[in-house]
């Protein structure tokens, strides 16, 4: 990767000298030095690409909020290297032309299936997924079930990607929230011990994170409007406002969902879009 290339990557994932060094466990001085001509190392370069195609597959590639705010290292290297491992996978199936086996993918169930055959999985804080089991019904698994297994999976990751889109106004005001954790409301005249604001901007980056599990658990379809709401009142009661056209977007998408919506639960959409603060 030439260092045209990595300014790039990184200014298409919004990512800058800081921001990448922190996700790639260097410091943002190693990051200027290689983007203004300096070699970029393989190891780099693998976690840069990495991003990218799940990135432009619309799957997660970023840490949890938590673990960024933290500079959880250790939660941060385990990210990079699940996201190289799902790149390396999917670009596997895309050479090959696609998964050779179709799997039905149950975001409440957590697993994917297939005639006889289960995949289970995890969603992680981050809003992405990490396989768990395989099993069968009809015998025991054998290594050759291995291909199978890897379509289950990227069969996953493209139902992971579809309920992004699906979802990506939540996904909007979710990344919002974990961006700008810092910045928010304090009610009466005294100010915050550094402690308290440490735990307030703490609880701010969990709500992020809870708002991007709802995006991907809902799987594109059953977001309720009260979901949406438990979450959005949390973040108020912190003093945290989402800008009102995000909130608006969200109410869009809800009201798309779900067309019968009563006219008190629209008033509340609007009250709530309304509700942000500059």
């Amino acid at each position: 990767m030439k260092s045209v290339e990595l300014a790039e990557a990184l200014e298409e994932l919004g990512l800058d000298d800081s921001e990448a060094g922190q996700l790639l466990g260097m410091s943002g001085r190693s990051v200027r030095r290689w983007r203004e001509g300096e070699a970029v190392p393989g190891a780099v370069e693998a976690a840069v690409r990495a991003w990218l195609t799940l990135h432009r597959n619309a799957l997660p590639w970023r840490p949890d909020s938590l673990s960024v705010l933290i500079d959880d290292q250790v939660q941060i290297q385990r990210m990079r290297e699940h996201a190289e491992i799902l790149h390396v996978l999917l670009e596997e199936v895309d050479r090959e032309g696609g998964p050779k086996t179709h799997w039905n993918v149950d975001f409440a169930r957590r697993r994917a299936t297939r005639d006889t055959a289960e995949v289970s999985f995890h969603v992680l804080l981050n809003g992405g997924f990490s396989p768990s089991t395989y099993h069968r019904s009809d015998r025991a698994p054998v290594e050759t079930d291995r291909a199978e297994i890897r379509d289950a999976c990227y069969c996953i990751a493209q139902a992971f990607s579809e309920a992004r889109r699906a979802n990506k106004a939540l996904f909007d005001v979710a990344q919002y929230v974990a961006k700008h954790a810092d910045i928010f409301v304090q009610d009466g005249p005294g100010s915050m011990s550094g402690k308290e604001k440490s735990d307030r901007i703490r609880s701010i980056a969990q709500v992020a994170d809870d708002l991007l599990n709802l995006a991907v658990t809902a799987g594109g379809q059953k977001v309720s409007y009260q979901d949406f709401e438990v979450h959005l009142r949390r973040l108020h009661g912190l003093g945290f406002f989402p800008p009102g056209h995000m909130v608006s977007a969200v109410a869009d998408l809800l009201v798309r969902r779900r067309p019968n919506l009563s006219p008190a639960e629209l008033a509340e959409l609007r009250r709530l879009a309304e509700d942000g603060r500059p």
